[in-house]
């Protein structure tokens, strides 16, 4: 089947549908208590040995020991029933040490494990039914965290290119025992998935396949003729939008032509630079100066286009100190 689907076209029939990865979209599929069912879909499908029944929103708002920590804010943190905490997370721009800050966001859930049982057993003390000393197991809940991606991280020389849909464990480095169910990656590198509509063969690719292309739609083609995907497409009609939504909608999508806009008119810049200084002093030691020049230009716009100097800093890799100052 040909991609006609892909290409707008005009007519009575043609609908016009939201970018799924701008952040009201986001934010709408996956992080509102009326499309709860979407996410448990999502969810099910994207890491397939769970069975999630029910889903709990927290704040995305993380609330942690320091004024600092209590900056960090998830795009959508939810619990189901047996205790697993799910942070699902989406990343535009490339940033090099994202697996790293994905770490990094597992420490909140689990740090708030610990405080959650400190404060049940101070309620027990006093209502008189708790041991003389604080005691807790560890008996952690897992923390997922589903990482979708709109770039390729880099991997070794024998990774499959068209493999975009990672998941990573804790485990022994030769016999690979799992150390522990408690933490878990699963990264989604939608920069990788370069299927027609012709060739998706399961649920799940299809799922891929809207993230990156219902924009370009323009109806719902027979592939996506199930029950959940047909309510994935209805969400996403921008004909059903209220007057705020669409207010919303549009002002999301400014802000995310205006970060790219941002990050490629700054790589540009300090390739330049980069390549005038290589041709003049070497051309390895020119497009490393270069690099550190991207970072530092790309903060610069950031924080002019209103972006905080934490969020500055998680893209560029720069020290928050760093940053700072260039404010």
């Amino acid at each position: 089947m040909s991609e006609r689907f892909v290409e707008k076209r005009t007519g009575s029939q043609s609908r016009e549908y939201a970018n799924l990865l701008c952040d009201f979209m986001f934010k709408r599929m996956f992080g509102s208590e009326a499309n709860k069912d979407v996410l448990i879909w999502f969810l099910n499908m994207v890491l397939e040995d769970v069975d999630i029944a029910d889903v709990s929103f927290i704040p995305t708002e993380h609330q942690g020991l320091t004024e600092e920590d209590r900056k960090v804010i998830f795009d959508i943190s939810c619990t189901c029933s047996d205790g697993k905490t799910f942070i699902i997370e989406m990343q535009k721009g490339y940033q090099k040490y994202f697996r790293e800050r994905a770490l990094y966001y597992t420490t909140y859930p689990i740090n708030a494990q610990g405080r959650e049982a400190r404060d049940r057993y101070e309620k027990e003390r006093l209502k008189g039914v708790a041991t003389e000393k604080f005691n807790w197991d560890y008996n952690l809940k897992p923390v997922i965290v589903v990482a979708l991606l709109d770039f390729q991280f880099r991997h070794s020389e024998e990774w499959p290119k068209e493999k975009f849909h990672s998941s990573y464990r804790l485990l022994e480095d030769v016999v690979h025992e799992q150390m522990t169910d408690a933490i878990r990656f699963v990264f989604l590198e939608l920069g990788r998935f370069k299927k027609r509509i012709s060739e998706l063969e399961t649920a799940f690719e299809k799922w891929i396949y809207l993230l990156k292309n219902m924009h370009r739609m323009t109806e719902i083609p027979p592939e996506f003729s199930e029950p959940l995907f047909e309510r994935l497409f209805l969400l996403a009609e921008i004909g059903n939008f209220t007057p705020d939504e669409m207010k919303q909608y549009y002002n999301s999508l400014e802000n995310m032509g205006d970060y790219d806009n941002i990050i490629h008119t700054a790589q540009e810049e300090a390739e330049k630079r980069g390549l005038e200084k290589g041709l003049a002093r070497g051309r390895a030691e020119g497009l490393a100066e270069g690099h550190a020049e991207a970072q530092v230009e790309i903060a610069r716009k950031m924080l002019a286009a209103g972006m905080t100097v934490e969020q500055t800093a998680q893209f560029t890799g720069l020290a928050a100190d760093e940053v700072k100052e260039l404010q």
